[in-house]
C-alpha cells in the first residue's frame, strides 16, 4: 500500500518525526483545491460532534445541523431513538427542516406535503396514486450514520464507516473515570463564533499549550504546567489532564484540582476547567478556506447553571476564547502573506505540556486523509 503524500515548502518536506519536521505549508490553510479535498476525504467520512442528547429530551425534538457543506438533523423518534438524516425531500430537494424544534410525529416538506415519519419513511405523498411504479419504499430520507458516546452525539455522513468505538477506543471511559455525574450531564450554554481562520488554524491553536505561558496569562495563573501529561493517546483521539494552581481572585481554587482535555478527530476539542463538574465542547466547523464556525456547547450536571459554573462560563468567553480568536485571526492573516510558508515543531519524546507533538500528530492525520 502507498503510503501518504508529504508536501515540500520552502523549508523542506514533512517529516513523521516531529522533531526533524517543517510544519505544514501555508497553503494548506487557503487553497480553495486543499479545502475541497478536505470536504471530501475528511468531513465527509469522519465522526463529526452534532450535540448532546439533552438538546433533544422528547419524542419529536430536532435540530438542523451542518457538516462542513451537507445539513442534516437529529430528531428523537417515539420509540426514544435518536436518528440523523440529511435534511433534504426526496421529491425534487427541498430542505425540510431549520433551526430547532418539535414535529411530534411527523417531518412535513413545505413545498409540495411530502411527508415522512420520525424514523424517516415516506408516508404521504400527494397525487401520486397513478404514478407508474411508484414504491413509496424507495423513497424513505437518506440516513446519516449517529452514535452516542456517553451523551455526546456524533454523526458520520459515510455510509460505509466503521463504529464509532473502533475509532474511538474507550472515550467513555475517559469521562466516567473523572465524572461521577457525567450520566446526568447536561447543555447549560450554547455559543457560537463566527471565526476569520482556516478550521485547522483553532484545532492547532487547542493542540498545544507551548502558547498558553505567553498568550493567556490568566490561564497560566491557573494551570501548573509541570504537571501536564498524556493520559490516553490513540490515532484520533489524544486526553490531557494537568493540575490547577491556587487560581486568582474570582476563581480561587484548593491547588491539584484536575484540569482536562481532549482532541479528537477531525474538529472537536474539549476541556473541563477547575471549579465544578463541567465540560466545553468545542467544535470548529469548516465554513469556507479561510473561515469557520465555532460551536460551544457547555455541559453541567442536569444542565444547571450554578454560581462557578457561571464564573467559569465568563472567564472563558470573556478572557481565554477572545485571547484564542485573536491568536488564530492573527496566525491566518500571517499564512496568507507571501512572507510566510514554513515553520518548525517544537516537540519532545514525552509529549510533555510545552510540546507541539500532538499538533504534528493532527497534521500527520490530515495528510493521511488528503492521500486516500
Amino acid at each position: 500500500m502507498q503510503g501518504p503524500y508529504f508536501p515540500e515548502g520552502e523549508r523542506g518536506v514533512f517529516h513523521t518525526d516531529a522533531r526533524q519536521s517543517p510544519t505544514l505549508p501555508s497553503r494548506y490553510y487557503h487553497d480553495p483545491q486543499i479545502h475541497q479535498r478536505e470536504l471530501e476525504n475528511i468531513f465527509h467520512k469522519s465522526w463529526c460532534y452534532v450535540g448532546h442528547e439533552s438538546q433533544l429530551p422528547d419524542p419529536g425534538d430536532y435540530q438542523v445541523d451542518k457538516i462542513a457543506d451537507q445539513c442534516i438533523f437529529l430528531v428523537r423518534g417515539q420509540d426514544s431513538e435518536i436518528r440523523a438524516f440529511f435534511n433534504v425531500c426526496q421529491h425534487r430537494g427541498h430542505e425540510l427542516l431549520k433551526d430547532k424544534g418539535s414535529r411530534k410525529k411527523h417531518v412535513v416538506c413545505p413545498y409540495h406535503a411530502w411527508t415522512y415519519g420520525l424514523d424517516g419513511k415516506l408516508i404521504q405523498a400527494p397525487h401520486t396514486e397513478q404514478l407508474l411504479d411508484f414504491d413509496p419504499a424507495q423513497f424513505s430520507l437518506k440516513p446519516v450514520a449517529v452514535a452516542s458516546c456517553a451523551g455526546l452525539l456524533f454523526a458520520n455522513l459515510d455510509a460505509t464507516a466503521v463504529e464509532f468505538e473502533q475509532d474511538y477506543p474507550d472515550l467513555a471511559q475517559t469521562f466516567s473515570l473523572h465524572f461521577p455525574n457525567f450520566d446526568r450531564f447536561g447543555t447549560a450554554f450554547q455559543l457560537d463564533y463566527d471565526i476569520a481562520a482556516n478550521w485547522k488554524v483553532v484545532v492547532d491553536n487547542f493542540s498545544e499549550g507551548y502558547h498558553i505561558p505567553v498568550a493567556h496569562k490568566k490561564l497560566s495563573q491557573v494551570l501548573d504546567s509541570g504537571t501536564g501529561k498524556c493520559a490516553r493517546l490513540e490515532k484520533r483521539f489524544a486526553f490531557f489532564e494537568t493540575r490547577s494552581k491556587a487560581g486568582f481572585e474570582g476563581l480561587e481554587l484548593e491547588p491539584g484540582t484536575p484540569y482536562l482535555s481532549w482532541t479528537l478527530w477531525p474538529n472537536t476539542c474539549m476541556l473541563s476547567l477547575p471549579g465544578c463538574e463541567n465540560l466545553f465542547v468545542i467544535r470548529m466547523a469548516t465554513n469556507g478556506p479561510g473561515r469557520c464556525l465555532e460551536r460551544i456547547d457547555l455541559l453541567s450536571v442536569n444542565g444547571e447553571v450554578s454560581p462557578p459554573l457561571e464564573a467559569l462560563k465568563t472567564l472563558f468567553t470573556d478572557q481565554f476564547n477572545a485571547e484564542d480568536i485573536a491568536i488564530v485571526q492573527s496566525v491566518q492573516r500571517g499564512l496568507e502573506s507571501l512572507a510566510y510558508d514554513q515553520g518548525r515543531y517544537v516537540a519532545d519524546n514525552t509529549d510533555s505540556w510545552y510540546s507541539e507533538s500532538g499538533l504534528h500528530r493532527f497534521h500527520q492525520l490530515i495528510l493521511e486523509s488528503l492521500s486516500d
